[in-house]
């Protein structure tokens, strides 16, 4: 890992590994390099193993001092990365332990990348993948801008949902590596909610139909339709959708998810709850109840 200090229009590169104890002060934050280069070691080393090749911390990661060492403004991004030249990741706007965060961050960018998903991937999953990178460093971050913000909402949505979060690393990378669009790591959230809590949606999808395509475009036309829903809107819409009885055709429940998605826009102040039970209400079948004997 190389560290490139600029200041008064000079630059020089030092190896972060043989720093030493030196301690760089850039902004108001203070870093150890050889520490850091350590930690982004350890971790990088535990979530990617054997397939981080040794070139790519040694000749693709360079960590930057800034002349002035404050961010530029406030959309002013922390890192970069490029499929050509590696990850860059600038001092001064992070702490320390933040800083090895943003580095792996940028780092899963390259692991993406090698592994052959990164080009085919939409901007959502690219900034999942690294978003969970983070997360192994106990990095979490919230953002206003898309991609970020939806990307952002689905690893944290992921990571509350027990049969996610439990499994090691390596497996969670695996399951968004299968992964190209938004929909997609919609359809995973949906996916592990269900077998974390229990909803019975693959049991109604098979009982609803044999057909596997038509099972696939409801889970589809589901992660869609979810895709910036909060865990209890889809608690809330995936109840509802189980409970509908045999005698639904699947161009009803088309309807009844773009139906959502029509009201929810057209009544942005509403509760949304409550458009998902008014919309499935005509086609969910009565709870069932215990009769008292005696």
């Amino acid at each position: 890992m190389q560290l490139l200090l600029r200041a008064n229009g000079q630059q020089a590169v030092i190896t972060m590994e043989q720093a030493g104890d030196q301690v760089l002060m850039v902004g108001e934050y203070r870093y150890r390099p050889a520490q850091m280069a350590r930690k982004v070691r350890r971790f990088a080393g535990a979530m990617w193993g054997a397939d981080l090749a040794s070139d790519i911390l040694n000749e693709r990661l360079t960590f930057e001092a800034l002349d002035s060492g404050k961010p530029g403004g406030p959309w002013t991004d922390s890192g970069s990365f490029s499929p050509r030249s590696g990850s860059f990741v600038s001092l001064g706007r992070w702490d320390e332990d933040g800083t090895v965060g943003i580095a792996l961050h940028e780092l899963a960018h390259e692991m993406h990348l090698r592994r052959g998903g990164y080009d085919a991937s939409d901007g959502v999953v690219r900034e999942a993948v690294s978003l969970m990178a983070e997360r192994e460093a106990d990095l979490e971050r919230t953002f206003e801008r898309e991609p970020y913000y939806t990307a952002s909402n689905l690893v944290s949505q992921l990571a509350a949902l027990s049969a996610f979060s439990r499994q090691p690393f390596h497996k969670r990378w695996d399951e968004l590596m299968e992964l190209t669009s938004d929909t997609g790591l919609s359809d995973l959230v949906n996916f592990y909610l269900d077998k974390s809590e229990r909803f019975g949606l693959e049991r109604w999808l098979k009982r609803f139909t044999e057909d596997l395509d038509l099972r696939d475009a409801i889970l589809g036309k589901l992660a869609a339709t979810t895709l910036r829903y909060s865990l209890e809107l889809r608690r809330k819409l995936i109840g509802n959708l189980v409970r509908c009885g045999p005698q639904v055709q699947p161009d009803q429940l088309a309807y009844v998810l773009d139906s959502i998605i029509t009201l929810d826009r057209r009544y942005p102040g509403d509760d949304l709850g409550r458009i998902i039970d008014f919309c499935f209400a005509p086609h969910m079948q009565p709870k069932r109840r215990l009769l008292a004997l005696g």
